[in-house]
């Protein structure tokens, strides 16, 4: 049987009715009852009740196992027995403790994964061949990731569909340590521009493990505008920015071949100015105090890209 509380507890006080175990009257337990009911009158005076009812919690429970949370890491994670969270997926009593239910709604999904469940393998392969783009050796892949050399040329050539998750949060690490510069292998920034990998850069945090999101090399991907800013920054032409170019060839098949020629050299211009402009402008609002978030979202630009723009634009003094 498990051992009673000590005294001066609620739970010494209480006793455990059910059992047949009375509770105490020893002066130190009434004074800790009587402070718990004084504290639970008073929260249920400011309508700050001491219980709640169970059925947020158990939908929450419930939406935290379907996206492949664990008893284990749940119970770990939440500081609560397995019993009792069984006692509140099932809704066994009507109401439950305030505290434990914060406990549990604070958990978000994917926080109780356990480690050896298999995920999509999509975001990690993005993220070892962004690392081969920014001139990564695999040799340092493998050692920032904590992974096999193997792992990683299976990671890059795409033969791998799922990976578990504590292999895809390894190599997330060594992604957030090593995107942070660039590596000195030319071997592997030569075969990242022949299989058209995006760097780091180009991919944001939220949308690099969704598979319909993409690259977004110029800020204007999918566009003919992006495919001139491919050209003339030198950057592997995405698919997107290759069918938008043809599409927009298409359109102009008709015109006579000097005015398509005249509008081609416009939509040039046209791309060229507006990265000075933007990088410029950029300037002229970290003068004003803005950081680099603030400027990004005044321009209407993602922080990766402004970034590269003003690495392809520096300021004129800086330039002289």
């Amino acid at each position: 049987m498990k051992p009673l509380a000590e005294h001066g507890t609620t739970a010494r006080a209480k006793g455990r009715p059910a059992t047949g175990v009375p509770g105490c009257p020893c002066p130190p337990c009434r004074r800790a009852e009587n402070a718990y009911d004084k504290r639970r009158r008073f929260l249920n005076q400011t309508g700050r009740t001491l219980m709640v009812d169970t059925k947020p919690v158990a939908a929450h429970l419930r939406g935290l196992f379907a996206a492949g949370a664990g008893w284990t890491q749940l119970s770990a994670i939440s500081d609560c027995s397995t019993s009792t969270i069984q006692n509140l997926l099932t809704e066994k009593t009507p109401q439950c403790r305030r505290t434990t239910a914060n406990k549990i709604l604070a958990i978000q999904p994917g926080d109780a994964i356990p480690e050896q469940r298999s995920i999509p393998a999509l975001g990690t392969i993005r993220r070892t061949r962004a690392l081969m783009a920014q001139a990564h050796s695999c040799k340092a892949i493998s050692s920032a990731c904590h992974i096999d050399h193997s792992t990683v040329t299976d990671l890059l050539a795409g033969r791998l569909n799922v990976v578990t998750l504590g292999l895809a949060r390894r190599v997330d690490h060594g992604f957030r340590s090593l995107s942070q510069t660039s590596g000195t292998s030319a071997r592997s920034r030569n075969r990242a521009r022949r299989e058209s990998w995006a760097p780091a850069a180009t991919w944001d945090d939220d949308t690099i493990d969704n598979p319909d999101a993409h690259p977004e090399w110029t800020g204007h991907c999918g566009t003919d505008h992006g495919w001139w800013t491919h050209r003339q920054q030198q950057l592997p032409i995405c698919p997107r920015c290759e069918q938008a170019h043809q599409q927009w060839l298409d359109e102009r098949a008709d015109l006579h071949p000097q005015e398509r020629n005249k509008e081609m050299f416009r939509a040039r211009a046209a791309a060229g100015r507006r990265e000075a402009d933007l990088a410029a402008d950029a300037r002229e609002l970290f003068q004003h105090g803005a950081d680099a978030e603030h400027a990004a979202a005044r321009l209407g630009v993602t922080r990766p890209h402004l970034h590269q723009i003003l690495k392809r634009h520096p300021a004129m003094e800086a330039a002289a």
